[in-house]
């Protein structure tokens, strides 16, 4: 087939294939997991073997009771004791009856027929890659890429043919040159011979799933088993007491399996991007790392933008401009400047979402970090030219895709039959207009957001007006306007600090500013944070306040002055408030879920009479919320109707056996009324005031 249609991506010149040698680490990790299989398969041929020796006894044992007794006891004691014996041979076997069929469910297969410029696409890439065509190649909506293969236990002992996923979240998100080198990547795991150890760890976690969790056929057989006679009881203890050994056992070598394979797993990542920077080139691999990391963040986005638009009966026609119309506001509020199809370029020092300065090697995880792969592909340093079309240029019918891949979204969706389908432009107004009425004015540069301002005494700082001069520029440079973020950052790093200290785990180091520390340095690195932490706030406070004298000086009237200092002062009232009311809320709630959990009847009792005592302090606290005039003029019909009637009477939420469902409705409805109007109500004073104190700055 021929790829006429497209410009297929050049490889970098003078690619050296050494690059795709199995580094030392690749190697060491690969005798570990075999060193880790081996173990696994030691442990449990010793287990059955044990098992088979204990129920020979019992069976032995058995028959010397059956005929030495002769006797009715006797005979049920015989039996007893066999049986307990080969059920437990049973146990350690049991996974051979088990079977999990694949679930495709949420993928679509395509054909050659339906897209043959995509499989063009592929055939000559793993040309390039010498790594074989996938078995069958599947269509996703989420922003993703991925090879699978149809793993059974069998499939540890003959060559299993992969395949290979596509999201079209992901295909929105890059060019053509990243869409290769994020393909190369994959297709490297397709020449990895060490994915073979995927398919024993999958099964051999498969077998020890089976024994330690997957039992409820196993207990039903032996509590029919134990109904028998209280003879047969005392023998199924002793079965119950001896699976219990064989499973303390299989979780120690859970762990040591997993560990030694999520290892292996993380060089098979690192090898597999060298193959994406020797057929695509390091510079496409690396780019295509932060384009997913924004396609992601903007698809998880929209993902919550329409679950909040199900409530009015709305749903997308097409996921995907409008994914694209997200990326494009990502771009332009982080100060990113878009290519020629529209994607924003994004330079490899930008950090993508929040960022930690302390970091733990996870040994639990699958991945390198994307700050690790892009660090390797530069050294790698491998580049080719970009081809800048979009991905979808391979892609038959793309429109028609992306709606089919929107209607399997919503396949589970609960829509009333007249719902509304949004286009493009609907969402763009919807969206636009969302993001105004629930933003701050940008001059900001993002301050004032997801934060209280720090209270202080507006009478001491009018006092301090004619003592100092500041310009608007001089308040909300970009370091300033980033010391609420640094400080968030900072206190996710302390906590994530105390978590390594006080946590039992086998961690021995981490790293903090690109340093090495050991595990006993945490608490002296926490102390450094927290200093810092401390520093920062003190000057978040100086800064607040001399905002406001700023724009107290910025005022040419004596009218204008009174008002912005009323206006402070009323916000500072109302988040004063609103900190008692989302602590009380909070900890309401945290013991509110618990009914959500499966418990038994004295422990749901335990947990409402927790609730009821909670509802002491918060129906009275809701009652004053709503009678303030001001709070009031913030809550719809809906959310007053809803608070009313859960403070109307004493509601009972569980009736044994039962929990009364409309009950439970009642204060979910009215709890979420009074909390959501506690928030609306101190944005929307805290918006008035910043929309004042900037129009202030017009005055001469």
């Amino acid at each position: 087939m021929s790829t006429s249609a497209f410009t297929f991506p050049p490889m970098p010149v003078h690619a050296d294939k050494g690059i795709l040698k199995p580094s030392r680490a690749f190697t060491k990790q690969v005798y570990k997991s075999i060193g880790a299989i081996f173990l696994f398969i030691l442990t449990y041929l010793l287990l059955l073997l044990g098992a088979v020796a204990i129920a020979g006894a019992f069976i032995a044992l058995g028959v010397v009771i059956i005929s030495g007794l002769s006797s009715f006891m006797g005979l049920i004691a015989g039996v007893a004791l066999m049986g307990s014996g080969l059920m437990l041979v049973f146990f350690t076997i049991k996974f051979l009856f088990k079977s999990t069929p694949a679930d495709h469910s949420d993928m679509m297969e395509i054909t050659p027929d339906e897209q043959p410029a995509l499989f063009a696409f592929i055939k000559q890439l793993t040309d390039e890659a010498q790594a074989p065509f996938p078995k069958r190649i599947f269509i996703s909506a989420d922003v993703n890429a991925g090879v699978f293969y149809d793993s059974s236990f069998w499939s540890m002992f003959f060559p299993v043919k992969k395949n290979l996923k596509i999201g079209l979240g992901l295909v929105n998100s890059i060019n053509l040159s990243e869409f290769k080198a994020i393909m190369a990547h994959e297709f490297g795991h397709f020449s990895q011979r060490s994915m073979k150890f995927g398919s024993y760890v999958y099964n051999l976690n498969k077998v020890i799933h089976n024994m330690l969790y997957d039992n409820d056929g196993y207990g039903k057989l032996l509590n029919g088993f134990a109904r028998v006679h209280s003879i047969f009881r005392l023998f199924a203890w002793i079965n119950i007491q001896l699976v219990m050994g064989m499973q303390n056992i299989l979780k120690k070598i859970y762990v040591v399996l997993n560990k030694t394979y999520m290892g292996l797993s993380r060089e098979m990542e690192f090898h597999a991007d060298a193959m994406a920077a020797y057929v695509s080139g390091s510079n496409h691999a690396i780019s295509s790392l932060k384009r997913i990391e924004v396609g992601q963040l903007c698809y998880s986005g929209l993902l919550n933008y329409w679950n909040s638009q199900l409530a009015e009966n709305k749903r997308s026609q097409n996921f995907y401009p409008q994914q694209l119309e997200m990326i494009s506001h990502y771009a332009a509020n982080h100060g990113l400047k878009a290519d020629s199809i529209g994607l924003p370029i994004i330079d490899k020092h930008t950090n993508i979402g929040e960022t930690s300065e302390v970091i733990i090697n996870d040994q639990w995880s699958s991945h390198p970090s994307n700050e690790d792969r892009g660090a390797a592909l530069t050294i790698i340093n491998l580049n080719a030219p970009v081809v800048n079309e979009s991905a979808w240029v391979i892609f038959n019918n793309p429109e028609q895709l992306q709606i089919l891949l929107t209607d399997e979204i919503y396949a589970g969706a609960k829509l009333n039959k007249d719902f509304s389908v949004i286009n493009l432009e609907g969402f763009k107004a919807d969206f636009y207009n969302a993001i105004s009425q629930n933003s701050f004015n940008e001059a900001y540069k993002g301050y004032y957001d997801g934060r209280g301002i720090t209270r202080f005494d507006v009478e001491d700082a009018i006092n301090m007006v004619t003592d100092t001069t500041f310009t608007f520029e001089e308040l909300f440079t970009d370091a300033n306007c980033s010391l609420p973020k640094n400080i968030e950052r900072m206190e996710q790093d302390i906590s994530t600090l105390n978590t390594l200290i006080t946590a039992q785990n086998d961690i021995k180091t981490f790293d903090y500013k690109g340093n090495k520390y050991i595990k006993n340095e945490a608490q002296t690195v926490s102390g450094l944070i927290d200093h810092e932490r401390h520093e920062s706030v003190k000057k978040l406070e100086s800064l607040d306040k001399n905002i406001f004298i700023f724009f107290y000086n910025k005022s040419n009237t004596g009218e204008a002055r009174d008002l912005l200092a009323v206006k402070y002062n009323r916000l500072f009232k109302y988040q004063a408030d609103a900190v008692q009311d989302y602590d009380l809320y909070n900890k309401t709630m945290s013991v509110f879920n618990r009914v959500y959990n499966t418990m038994t009847a004295d422990n749901i009792n335990a947990t409402l009479t927790e609730v009821y005592n909670f509802e002491h302090t918060l129906k009275p606290r809701i009652a004053v919320v709503i009678a303030d005039e001001e709070t009031r003029a913030f809550m719809d019909e809906e959310q007053l109707e809803a608070a009313d009637k859960y403070l109307a009477s004493k509601w009972i939420y569980y009736y044994e056996p039962k929990y009364d469902n409309e009950a439970i409705g009642i204060f979910n409805k009215g709890v979420g009324a009074y909390i959501s109007t506690v928030a609306k109500r101190n944005f929307e004073i805290k918006k008035d005031l910043l929309n004042f104190q900037y129009s202030l700055l017009n005055n001469k």
